[in-house]
């Protein structure tokens, strides 16, 4: 949810992928199906900056983790192995959702959350592209980017009160000026 990573991606990160000094997580290569390689495209080997809270919840999750070594995985099994996305979300992500009486989220609903988000809060689309591991702008608009409750509101309240400034006149009513 902070980052933006490919399921792939978030479970093939090795305690090495992080510096903490830097704030910065290096994708370097994904998990698919328990084998490693390279990313899906060039453009999703890359860095990503952390943000506060982003550093906070993996440098705690670290703490609590027996396996630090560089080359360990951050999210693996007991045993060190890769963890399969889809038991994660079979496990923890879907009874939680469960519980709160929510929509089952899926890998593609936190993929889909960043895009919109960043969007919502006016980050570039090449700068969510990059951060998400897109080389085109259009894959990240059109197939991540999701209007946000409230969103078409906000839009025509924005261009109307720019257009438009009301005028309050007792005597003659409400009146539109420009």
């Amino acid at each position: 949810m902070l980052s933006g990573l490919r399921r792939g991606e978030l479970f093939a990160l090795r305690w090495r992928d992080l510096d903490e000094h830097e704030r910065m997580l290096s994708v370097r290569e994904a998990v698919y199906e328990g084998s490693f390689d390279t990313p899906k495209t060039q453009a999703s080997v890359r860095q990503i900056p952390l943000s506060d809270g982003a550093l906070k919840l993996i440098t705690a999750w670290k703490a609590r983790s027996k396996r630090t070594e560089q080359d360990a995985l951050v999210f693996c099994t007991w045993s060190g192995k890769p963890i399969s996305p889809n038991n994660v979300l079979r496990q923890q992500i879907f009874s939680v959702c469960d519980a709160l009486r929510l929509k089952r989220a899926t890998w593609l609903t936190f993929r889909r959350t960043y895009s919109s988000w960043a969007h919502e809060k006016g980050v570039p689309g090449k700068v969510v592209a990059q951060l998400m591991g897109h080389s085109k702008v259009d894959t990240t608009l059109n197939v991540y980017t999701q209007v946000i409750d409230g969103a078409l509101r906000a839009a025509v309240n924005k261009v109307g009160s720019e257009l438009f400034t009301i005028v309050h006149n007792p005597e003659a009513g409400v009146e539109l000026t420009h």
